[in-house]
């Protein structure tokens, strides 16, 4: 089970990768290449077509970051893997690690924030939703992450006391 959830993150790594360069590229594109193609499609479907580049431009700024958070994210679980598969998953290393990815969920929680206020500011603009609404899970999961990062701590340094005892 562990060799193959550490094949699927890795696959899931490199999908990250490709995925979102190709979306910030496509964003990039449409948004600065050619915004003026952009307006002209929307314009007499929806007041201020030029709102919709303006949102693009930060759907782009805003993506750009994710794809790096999650790339920290799916590294750190993917060392966390192996150290399990080697016999030593309370190890301090762990815990750093799942602080990290703590971190890492946090930055993307934020950035989900700031695409929240992009997109209902380009709704009440346009009249058009673009699509966000407010999650609580994440919040929940970066809480989690911290309390498990501080278990692990603990557990880690009581591993090594009782290593020193013996």
């Amino acid at each position: 089970m562990l060799q193959w959830s550490r094949r699927l993150l890795a696959g899931l790594n490199i999908l990250n990768w490709v995925v979102g360069l190709l979306i910030v590229a496509g964003l990039g594109f449409v948004a600065f290449a050619v915004p003026d193609m952009m307006t002209a499609a929307l314009d007499g479907k929806m007041t201020h077509p030029e709102a919709v580049v303006g949102w693009l431009r930060w759907v782009m700024i805003i993506t750009a970051p994710v794809i790096l958070l999650a790339h920290i994210i799916l590294t750190r679980l993917i060392a966390m893997i192996d150290d399990v598969r080697a016999g030593n998953p309370f190890a301090a290393a762990n815990a750093v690690r799942l602080r990290h990815v703590a971190w890492a969920l946090l930055g993307i929680q934020l950035l989900d924030l700031a695409y929240g206020f992009v997109s209902i500011a380009a709704s009440e603009r346009t009249g058009e939703y673009f699509g966000w609404s407010f999650g609580l899970t994440g919040w929940l999961a970066v809480l989690m992450l911290f309390i498990l990062a501080r278990i692990f701590e603990r557990g880690a340094a009581m591993r090594e006391e009782l290593e020193q005892t013996i």
